[in-house]
C-alpha cells in the first residue's frame, strides 16, 4: 500500500470531531504538561499540537485534490465552491449545470479551508450557547415573505415524507407531521414541548390531537408567526421566545418533547448538555421525537465526500450560521445513550428530504420576480444555491435526515408501548387534506 493510499483512509472526520469537542480539555493538559517538564523541552510541548493541526488540514487539502483527479476532474478549473461563488456573483451561467456537470472539482481549498480556521473551528470549539442568540436570529429573521417564497403554504423547515412521486409538498408535509405525532404516542391531555417550533405547523398540529403544547424558538418573526398561527386556529399553544437552555421549568414536566431539525445548532460541545435538559424535563413515561440532519463519517469506497464538506461549510457561512453538530447517525444514538435515552426507532430519511428541497427550489424559482424586487438578484441566487446544491448532496448521501424515537433508559411501560406502537407496519398514512394556512 502507497503512502497516498494509506493518508486516502485516514480516519479524518473522527479527528476533525475530537478537535472540535476537546480542544480546551487538549490547550489545558498542555499547559499543566509544559509546566512540569524542563523548560528546554516546553516549546516543543506548545509547538506540537499547531505542527499536528497544520498537518492535517495540509493532508485535508491534498487528499480532496487527489479524490477529484481520481474522479477525473480537471484541476485547471476552478473549484466547485468557486464556481458557484461566481454565479451568485454575476448571474453568468446555469446553477445546475455547476453542480452536476462535473466540471468544477469539489476540493477542500482555500475559501474552505479559510472559513474552517477562522470561522468553523473556532465556534465549533468556543461554541457557548449564549452565542445562540446570535446565530438563530440570522438565520431565521429573514422575513415571512423569504420563507413562504421558498416552504409555501405548510411554513414547515424540515424534511417530508413522501408516499410517492406524485405527492404534493403539502399532503407530505402532512405525513410527515402525522408520523411524528404517532410516534410520540401523543393524546388528549398531553403536555408536549417543541423545541425549535418554528412558525408553529407541528406545535398547531400536535394541539390539534389534544395536546397543550409549549413552542420554544429564539427567532422574534417566528414567535409572531406562530402566535397568529395559534390564536387563528384556536389551538392551545404558548410559544416562548427563549434560549432552551434557559427553560426554566420542573423536572419531568412534559408527556411528549420534539426537537425537529433543531439540536444541529447547539453545537458539538453542548449536545450532551441538550440531551440531558431533554431527559430532565421529559416524564418518565414519555417520548422523545428527535428529527436531525447530518453529514456521514466519510468512509465509502469510491465516494468523495470533499463535497459534502465544502457543502457543509457553504452553508454555515450563508445559511446555518452555528450549526456545527451536524452529525453522522452513529454519533447522535451514542450521545442520545450517553444521556439517558433508548433509542426505539430510527429511519433514514435523506432521498425524501431531497424531494423536500426540490419542491422548495421550484417554490422558490417562481417567485423570483417578487423575491428580486425585495431582495435582490444576489440574494436570490445565493439562495438558489443553496437549494439546488442541497437537493444534490441529500439525495446522493453527502447529507442525510434521520428520524429517531426514544425513550428513557430502563423504563419498561415507556419502551413497550413505544415498541408496539412503532412496530413495522402499525403507522398508517393520513388522507390527504388541505392543512390550514394559518
Amino acid at each position: 500500500m502507497t503512502v497516498k493510499e494509506v493518508i486516502m483512509i485516514f480516519p479524518m472526520w473522527e479527528l476533525v470531531m475530537f478537535v472540535s469537542a476537546y480542544v480546551p480539555h487538549i490547550i489545558a493538559c498542555l499547559i499543566i504538561l509544559a509546566t512540569m517538564v524542563r523548560k528546554p523541552f516546553r516549546w516543543l510541548i506548545l509547538i506540537l499540537p499547531i505542527l499536528v493541526f497544520g498537518s492535517l488540514c495540509s493532508l485535508a487539502v491534498m487528499e480532496s485534490r487527489w479524490h477529484a483527479e481520481a474522479e477525473g476532474y480537471d484541476m485547471a478549473m476552478p473549484s466547485l465552491r468557486e464556481a458557484l461563488e461566481d454565479y451568485i456573483n454575476s448571474g453568468k451561467g446555469s446553477v445546475e449545470v455547476i453542480l452536476e456537470g462535473k466540471l468544477y472539482p469539489p476540493v477542500f481549498g482555500k475559501i474552505e479551508l479559510m472559513r474552517y480556521l477562522k470561522t468553523w473551528l473556532g465556534k465549533s470549539v468556543f461554541h457557548d450557547t449564549d452565542q445562540d442568540a446570535d446565530y438563530l436570529p440570522e438565520a431565521y429573521n429573514k422575513g415571512d415573505d423569504w420563507f413562504e417564497a421558498t416552504l409555501g403554504g405548510p411554513m414547515v423547515y424540515t424534511g417530508a415524507l413522501y408516499a410517492g412521486d406524485n405527492e404534493t409538498l403539502w399532503t407530505a408535509q402532512q405525513k410527515k407531521l402525522e408520523y411524528i405525532a404517532h410516534s410520540l404516542g401523543v393524546k388528549p391531555g398531553d403536555k408536549a414541548l417543541e423545541i425549535g417550533c418554528g412558525w408553529g405547523r407541528l406545535s398547531n398540529y400536535l394541539a390539534s390531537k389534544g395536546a397543550k403544547v409549549t413552542g420554544v424558538t429564539m427567532s422574534s418573526d417566528q414567535q409572531a408567526y406562530a402566535r397568529r398561527m395559534s390564536q387563528s386556529l384556536g389551538n392551545d399553544v404558548d410559544i416562548l421566545l427563549t434560549n432552551f437552555f434557559d427553560l426554566n421549568l420542573p423536572d419531568k414536566s412534559f408527556n411528549v418533547i420534539s426537537s425537529v431539525e433543531m439540536a444541529e445548532h447547539v453545537g458539538i460541545r453542548n449536545y450532551n448538555k441538550f440531551l440531558r435538559k431533554v431527559h430532565q424535563l421529559l416524564a418518565d413515561d414519555g417520548t422523545f421525537y428527535l428529527q436531525v440532519a447530518g453529514l456521514p463519517r466519510g468512509y465509502a469506497t469510491g465516494y468523495n465526500h470533499y463535497e459534502d464538506l465544502v457543502w457543509g461549510l457553504f452553508m454555515d457561512e450563508h445559511v446555518f450560521p452555528g450549526a456545527d453538530a451536524s452529525c453522522p447517525m452513529g454519533w447522535v444514538v451514542t450521545h442520545l445513550e450517553q444521556a439517558g435515552f433508548e433509542v426505539q426507532s430510527v429511519h433514514n430519511m435523506g432521498y425524501h428530504y431531497s424531494k423536500t428541497l426540490a419542491a422548495w427550489l421550484k417554490n422558490w424559482e417562481a417567485s423570483k420576480e417578487t423575491i428580486v424586487k425585495t431582495y435582490g438578484e444576489r440574494s436570490f441566487r445565493r439562495w438558489q444555491v443553496f437549494l439546488a446544491w442541497s437537493v444534490r448532496i441529500s439525495r446522493r448521501g453527502g447529507s442525510t435526515v434521520q428520524f429517531i424515537t426514544a425513550t428513557k433508559s430502563g423504563q419498561e411501560a415507556a419502551r413497550i408501548a413505544a415498541q408496539n406502537r412503532l412496530a413495522p407496519g402499525m403507522f398508517q398514512l393520513p388522507e390527504p387534506t388541505s392543512l390550514p394556512s394559518r
